[in-house]
């Protein structure tokens, strides 16, 4: 693992991501982050409350799928109370990444983690969509296996995407 991740890596270098990173870094924007000391840690902690208030919603539906919590909400109820809470805060989760890359592009956009947890990223909020949307559907006919294994799945996918996440602090670029 440690050899692709540094082909990997090594290959990043050689994109105009690497332009791209150290235009960033002479913006105003990315000065001020860096100018003032407290920016990123605040963006990093709106960023972790917003993927425990994403996971821990996600967490609640797919519990309601094993009927171990809300028994007394219908499926559709259930999506009802979480899914708000879910896209808001995915927006959160867009917009303080976007400041953590603004301040700190190199580290970012060259590193291989970084592009292994966007993939992920887009991967479990599709299959989230796609997944949620087919159990509400058939919730009426019972809830069955495959939506038990897909609740382990989704979930499971975004352990590894918070992972990845902490993991960014500690891969090489």
């Amino acid at each position: 693992m440690g050899d692709l991740l540094y082909h990997m890596t090594e290959w990043l270098r050689t994109t105009q991501l690497v332009e791209l990173a150290l235009w960033i870094s002479e913006t105003p924007l990315n000065l001020w982050i860096v100018t003032h000391f407290w920016a990123i840690p605040i963006f990093q902690v709106v960023h972790i409350l917003s993927i425990a208030m994403a996971f821990g919603s996600i967490l609640m539906v797919n519990l309601r799928i094993y009927s171990a919590a809300g028994t007394n909400l219908t499926m559709l109820e259930t999506s009802k109370r979480f899914i708000p809470w879910i896209w808001g805060s995915l927006v959160m989760l867009i917009i303080s990444g976007i400041f953590m890359i603004i301040g700190e592009p190199i580290r970012e956009l060259i590193n291989p983690i970084f592009w292994i947890k966007m993939v992920l990223v887009v991967v479990a909020i599709l299959f989230s969509l796609w997944f949620h949307n087919s159990v509400v559907k058939k919730a009426d006919q019972g809830i069955g296996a495959s939506a038990r294994v897909g609740a382990i799945f989704v979930t499971i996918l975004w352990c590894v995407i918070m992972l990845c996440g902490r993991w960014i602090a500690y891969a090489p670029v």
